[in-house]
């Protein structure tokens, strides 16, 4: 049986997965909606990129086992209880809350300037919605589209997640396999209901009338109304991947490099062609699994110190991304409005100033980010526990968590 020590190949990929999805959100920012950092009519991959939230979902369920479950495996008390909650709250929620008021401070000073609301962004951002993002139920079907920090729905959702997991633990520890072929069957039923009935049935938001569900659309991409069931469904499939880890199932396939090249080719394919989601996230529990096993070469790359660092970040990277994003826009409608004396979108670059416009950016978050993991995100992660949690070694073995 393996420990619950620190499984260092993991940091990587969560800091891949959040430039993934910043990458995405660019391409969403340039092309208003895509389609300008790679053209769909070449490859949907792009398109595809939300699914890397399902794999920090499918990462939390993993690491939250492989920290946390032996604090309840045969019970959930009342202290562990509140040492564990201390210890996720300290984990996300100072950088959540730097994150939404960023952006209400972004927002408020871009109104003040004259620059109007932004018809995506800003909708639904209103008291109530900012009270929601406070108690973190902003995409527990309390709104129909996003609020303040778009990003932090994840958060929200997988907030939730946390709270329900310590009651999960000592089932999980104690089934068979019957049992988790029938966790893997429930998570596949809440991705296939996403898929065929929820998301194809889902009435547009009240704001934007012009949204319209897409029946070939193949999608599990329920961000504001029924996430909780998206992150269900990759939370428990996370775990399950972590007990078969600890016990070394398919350790001798998985184990090797190139399997794990394999496993990534086929997601991107996956992507690439735009196949039902729920297929394409088949491959993530493997593709964790081969890396938390690892082997000489995957260890070697993973281990590099740029890397590892990247992963460090990724928690600051994805909250942090769309606060800047706002600047940006906000900054050059009111450039536009001075200079041309209207406001509207930027024209729509071509493939290589749009790739030019993304790294610099990246360049940009990058830097950002390690001031905010820095001088907010660590300080205040350390503090919180160590003032009310009591369990020092614990809670810093735990910063191996997803980047909720």
């Amino acid at each position: 049986m393996k420990t619950t020590g620190y499984i260092s190949n993991l940091t990587p990929l969560r800091g891949i997965a959040a430039m993934l999805t910043v990458i995405f959100h660019v391409d969403l920012m340039l092309g208003l909606g895509g389609n300008s950092l790679v053209k769909t009519a070449d490859s949907l991959f792009l398109s595809r990129m939300y699914l890397m939230v399902d794999f920090f979902f499918i990462l939390s369920g993993f690491v939250m086992c492989h920290v946390y479950g032996k604090w309840f495996r045969d019970s959930v008390s009342a202290s562990e209880f509140r040492r564990f909650t201390i210890a996720r709250f300290a984990r996300i929620y100072p950088l959540h809350l730097l994150s939404l008021l960023s952006m209400v401070v972004i927002l408020t000073v871009a109104g003040y300037a004259g620059v109007p609301k932004h018809f995506i962004f800003e909708p639904n951002n209103n008291v109530w919605s900012f009270i929601s993002n406070l108690l973190l139920i902003q995409a527990m079907n309390v709104h129909d589209w996003f609020t303040w920090t778009h990003a932090a729905w994840s958060i929200s959702v997988e907030w939730w997640m946390y709270m329900l997991f310590p009651f999960l633990v000592r089932p999980f520890v104690n089934m068979g396999w019957a049992g988790r072929i029938a966790v893997v069957a429930f998570s596949y039923a809440g991705y296939l209901l996403l898929t065929f009935v929820i998301l194809r049935n889902a009435p547009a938001p009240a704001a934007l009338p012009f949204f319209t569900a897409d029946p070939l659309n193949n999608t599990i991409n329920a961000c504001v109304q029924y996430s909780f069931l998206r992150c269900l469904s990759g939370f428990m499939l996370g775990m399950i991947a972590n007990q078969v880890y600890k016990e070394d199932w398919g350790k001798g396939l998985l184990a090797n490099g190139y399997v794990f090249l394999a496993l990534t080719a086929g997601m991107l394919v996956c992507m690439h062609f735009a196949t039902y989601d729920f297929i394409t996230v088949s491959f993530l529990p493997f593709m964790l699994l081969s890396a938390a096993y690892g082997s000489p070469k995957m260890n070697s790359f993973f281990g590099t110190k740029a890397l590892q660092r990247l992963g460090d970040l990724s928690f600051s990277i994805y909250l942090m991304h769309q606060p800047l994003m706002l600047i940006i826009i906000k900054a050059y409608s009111y450039y536009q409005n001075k200079t041309e004396g209207i406001y509207g979108p930027p024209p729509v670059p071509s493939i290589l100033p749009a790739w030019i416009i993304c790294i610099a950016f990246i360049l940009l978050t990058l830097i950002v980010c390690s001031v905010t993991y820095r001088f907010v995100e660590v300080p205040a992660r350390n503090y919180l526990n160590h003032k009310f949690g009591g369990r020092k070694k614990e809670y810093e073995a735990a910063v191996a968590g997803s980047v909720g």
